[in-house]
This record gives structure tokens, C-alpha cells and sequence, in this order.
């Protein structure tokens, strides 16, 4: 199987294209090496025609020369950890750059160029099909749900996600998880268990929501906060400490509790 990816050149004269069929693996790595070795591996990888649309785009990179911002995002990182320390070797090997991850994946690549996201659009999102995260195997376990009850307690989720289908599902959510067994803790399920990858936290008292993410999700923030009409939503980015900060000591959050 590949790990697809599409690259971007950006310079005085327009932009380009590549794709590579297994790039999106390797792009933490190769884009550590530096601008001027990852522009040479890209101008390498065959010129595209069409873009790779945000269901099979594992990872792009898109190189700005002209306003010295680098764009990424890719599926392949071994959590939150991993995810930082790899981007702040990139961010040293890209001196005067912008460094910035693609939330909406191949959707904020394109809408840096000025192109419609519809260029990458799957289709229309169906109601979000949530699957509970049981750890077999522990890895599908990558998201971490935490609800303030009106009460002030605090209950937690673990799901599995593959484009962040729980941002979706709005507050409809509460319902759904009213009937799973929740945990008291985010708990290491194996020695490999990276942790969560999303994590999204309600308070139902304030109808508030917030979320964060090492992933990528589909779409715009906008359009997720339309799927939760009547409550506050905010984008946390890559900070989970904003979640066990909500949850204080009513709830274990990444990183794990000593088990």
C-alpha cells in the first residue's frame, strides 16, 4: 500500500504540482533535512494534474518561496510526542520560515493558493458513524472525549476516529455516548500506546466545546462549529493540556495516568 502525498512549489512564477505514492510516510523526516533538500526530493517526484482529494491525501507539504511559509500535514507520526519533537527539528532546519500544520489537510493547502476546497472535496459528510475504542488492537484507540456533566463531574470516552468523524457529530454526541461505559482515566493500553491523537471536551452546563487535534480533520473550522449550533466552540490546535486543564483533577488526561 502507498502513503500518498501531494507537494506544492510555490515561487515568482506560479506554483506546481507533485505527487509521490509513498511520500506521505517519509515527509516528517525528509522535510527535517532542510528547504533546499526537500525542494530537490520534490522537483524529482512526478508532476500532477489533479489533486489527491482529503479521503486519500495522507500528507502534503507545501513549499511558499515567496513568502518563506511551509504547509504540512500527514497521517504518519507516532502521536502527540513524536508529532511535536519531529516538527521542531523541522522548524530548526527551516530557519525564516513560517512552519505551519494543515488542519484541514489538502483543504488548507489548496485555500493557501486561492483555490476552492471544493477541488478536494470526498462529497457531502454523512451523519458520523462513532465507534467506541475497546484497545484491540490499542492503536485504533486515538480519541478522548471528556464531559462536565451538569452536575460538575466529569466522564470520559475513548473512540476511534479515521478523519475525525466526533467533531461532526454535534451535540448529538451526548446522546450517543449516554449508553457507552465510560472510563475515569486515559489509561496506557500496551507499552506502544501513543496516547490520544484527539481530544474533545464538553461542558454541558455552559454549552461549551472544545477541541485539539494532532491529526488532520476534513473540512474548516467553521463548518464544525455549524454542526454545534447554540454552543461556544473553540479549536485548541495541538494543545491538549487545554483539555486536562478543563478537566482539572476530576479527570486523567494525557499524558497517562500511572498504569
Amino acid at each position: 500500500m502507498g502513503s500518498r502525498a501531494d507537494y506544492v512549489i510555490v515561487d515568482e512564477r506560479g506554483w506546481e504540482l507533485h505527487f509521490s505514492n509513498g511520500g506521505a510516510e517519509l515527509l516528517l523526516s525528509t522535510l527535517a533535512d532542510g528547504p533546499a533538500d526537500m525542494i530537490e526530493v520534490v522537483r524529482g517526484e512526478q508532476r500532477a494534474e489533479h489533486w489527491l482529494d482529503e479521503v486519500w491525501c495522507e500528507g502534503a507539504a507545501l513549499m511558499d518561496t515567496v513568502n518563506h511559509v511551509l504547509l504540512l500535514f500527514t497521517w504518519h507520526h507516532d502521536g502527540v510526542d513524536d508529532r511535536a519533537r519531529r516538527l521542531a527539528a523541522i522548524r530548526a532546519a527551516w530557519t525564516g520560515w513560517e512552519v505551519r500544520w494543515a488542519y484541514g489537510g489538502i483543504g488548507d493547502v489548496v485555500a493557501h493558493l486561492g483555490l476552492d476546497r471544493a477541488l478536494v472535496r470526498a462529497g457531502d459528510r454523512p451523519h458520523p458513524v462513532l465507534r467506541e475504542g475497546d484497545g484491540d488492537p490499542p492503536e485504533i484507540t486515538n480519541t478522548l472525549v471528556t464531559i462536565r456533566q451538569a452536575d460538575g463531574s466529569v466522564l470520559g470516552h475513548r473512540l476511534c476516529h479515521l478523519h475525525c468523524e466526533p467533531l461532526w457529530a454535534g451535540p448529538g454526541l451526548l446522546d450517543s455516548l449516554a449508553t457507552w461505559t465510560p472510563v475515569r482515566a486515559w489509561d496506557r493500553l500496551s507499552p506502544d500506546d501513543p496516547g490520544p491523537e484527539l481530544g474533545l471536551h464538553l461542558e454541558v452546563a455552559n454549552r461549551e466545546f472544545g477541541f485539539w487535534t494532532a491529526a488532520s480533520f476534513t473540512g474548516t473550522v467553521e463548518e464544525i462549529t455549524a454542526r454545534w449550533p447554540g454552543w461556544k466552540v473553540e479549536f485548541w490546535e495541538d494543545r491538549h493540556q487545554e483539555q486536562a486543564l478543563r478537566c482539572g483533577a476530576d479527570f486523567r488526561t494525557y499524558p497517562f495516568s500511572s498504569t
